[in-house]
């Protein structure tokens, strides 16, 4: 991908005698105008994302334009000049195979925004929301709504009966993805706020590495470089702990850090502007101290980085250089998006003191996703290479099928991080002898040293699921001073430090 400053070259003027070429994706349909186009040659393809709402999972389809996409096309030619445009496919085609218009994008992106909205508006109280959906002009699919009311009820923000939870009222507050809501929730109950809003923001925009295409190897080996715990989070945290480090020398100094480490400086800047908004929609809705604005944070920015650490306090931020809370909280929200690591069978070569097991390759792991096969983490994730992990799961932001199904920023989690923060309940069984603690239909699984460790870890899951409801339904309450409220935070925070 090109950065935005190389991108923004595209509407420079050229030399005398140089022609230039523009090599464009349907962007430039209707949202790029370059005034000193005269020819567009239309090769009547595009890539448009599709939403798999059974699998849970977006893919880049390469497929036919519409009629009104090739019409915006040629639209493009002589903007301020007479022009010519080529359509590489026969008029035959164009009247009679290709649709009229774009698939609309209600019947081909996630719903769960939609969703909670028309069970926040007053307007459709008491109303179903298929009922509501169904009466749009270009309704989306059944089983569309069927998967985004299944989600919002897995994260915890619809009830079995399709109300709005605690929770499902504080996310349809937040303009952002629900994923990313109860992720800046849950990073100021668990008082580790600025890393997890970065992380959200990262996740929310886009990430900052970006590549020249001559340079990839280059830009891999610094990416491996800023990597932390297997984790593709913590590296994208770290890369931008490190440029607020270095604007600390001043602009220049920035921009060498961009550059040395190949990043995009705006990227960069739009991540910063989008943690101080998310730090205000906290404020507004009563998780963080009152009467923050993005404004009065970002007066704080030039002493302090981007302002949102000063702005929230300390006692916000106690557990924020724990990168396993930290990994911990990003596994409660992006959960059920779990893989399961499968090793390969063991292999042994000989040597003088007898058969000695070999280490596996990284090509040689599996990763499996619950419902829908293997999967393969991305060439550009940190663990791309990683041929062992000290825990069997790995949590995604996002999986995506090309030419194979991806899953794009993964961090390895602890099993306690997802049998204390995920899943609708935890179950103990008594399975060959050995006492089980698992969720998700027992396909995340522990086996516990004794039955009283099973227990310990049940009672305290249900003691921090009731703690959490209340956190929410009183988002003013203060964890840290009771009692109860801060010893659980505090046995959390240990167990998941120590694991």
């Amino acid at each position: 991908m090109l950065s935005s400053e190389e991108q923004s070259l595209v509407f420079k003027k050229p030399k005398d005698g140089v022609r230039k070429i523009v090599l464009s994706t349907n962007i430039a349909e209707t949202s790029v105008t370059i005034d000193d186009v005269v020819y567009v040659i239309d090769c009547g393809r595009m890539k448009e994302n599709r939403y798999d709402s059974v699998k849970g999972m977006e893919s880049l389809e390469e497929v036919w334009v519409s009629q009104a996409n090739a019409r915006q096309r040629r639209g493009r030619a002589g903007r301020v000049t007479s022009g010519f445009c080529f359509h590489l496919f026969t008029s035959h085609r164009f009247q009679h195979k290709v649709a009229s218009h774009q698939i609309p994008e209600i019947q081909r992106v996630p719903l769960e925004k939609l969703c909670l909205r028309i069970k926040v508006l007053g307007l459709f109280f008491g109303r179903d929301i298929k009922e509501v959906l169904g009466k749009l002009l270009q309704p989306p699919f059944e089983e569309s709504i069927n998967d985004a009311i299944r989600r919002l009820h897995n994260i915890g923000a619809l009830d079995t009966d399709e109300n709005l939870t605690s929770l499902g009222y504080h996310l349809a507050a937040l303009p952002v993805d629900v994923r990313i809501g109860k992720l800046m929730l849950l990073g100021a109950i668990f008082q580790c706020l600025d890393p997890v809003l970065t992380i959200g923001a990262i996740l929310s925009y886009r990430s900052p590495f970006s590549a020249p295409f001559d340079k990839r190897e280059e830009a891999d080996k610094k990416r491996q470089a800023m990597a932390l715990g297997n984790s593709d989070h913590m590296t994208l945290l770290n890369s931008y702990k490190g440029w607020l480090e270095s604007m600390a020398g001043g602009m220049g100094a920035g921009y060498h850090y961009c550059r040395t480490n190949f990043l995009s400086m705006k990227t960069l800047q739009m991540i910063a502007s989008l943690k101080c908004q998310y730090a205000e929609l906290l404020s507004d809705i009563g998780f963080i101290k009152a009467d923050l604005t993005a404004r009065k944070i970002g007066r704080l920015a030039p002493r302090t980085g981007d302002g949102v650490l000063a702005a929230t306090g300390e006692e916000m931020n106690i557990n924020s250089k724990n990168q396993k809370l930290v990994l911990g909280v990003v596994c409660a929200a992006l959960f059920p998006n779990v893989v399961q690591v499968v090793k390969p069978d063991i292999k042994y070569k000989a040597s003088i003191a007898g058969a000695v097991p070999v280490d596996s390759k990284a090509a040689e792991l599996k990763f499996w996703t619950k419902n829908d096969g293997q999967a393969f983490i991305h060439p550009k994730s940190v663990n791309f290479q990683v041929n062992s992990f000290d825990s069997p799961y790995l949590v995604y932001h996002e999986k995506v099928k090309t030419s194979k199904v991806y899953i794009r920023d993964c961090s390895m989690v602890s099993v306690y991080s997802l049998l204390l923060f995920c899943g609708d309940c935890l179950s103990v069984r008594l399975e060959k002898g050995v006492f089980v603690v698992s969720i998700d239909d027992g396909w995340i699984r522990f086996a516990a040293s004794s039955h009283e460790v099973a227990t310990l870890v049940q009672d305290l899951r249900k003691e921090l699921d009731r703690l959490l409801e209340n956190k929410i339904e009183n988002p003013s309450l203060d964890l840290t001073s009771c009692a109860r409220g801060s010893r659980i935070i505090d046995t959390i925070v240990r167990l998941i430090s120590t694991q």
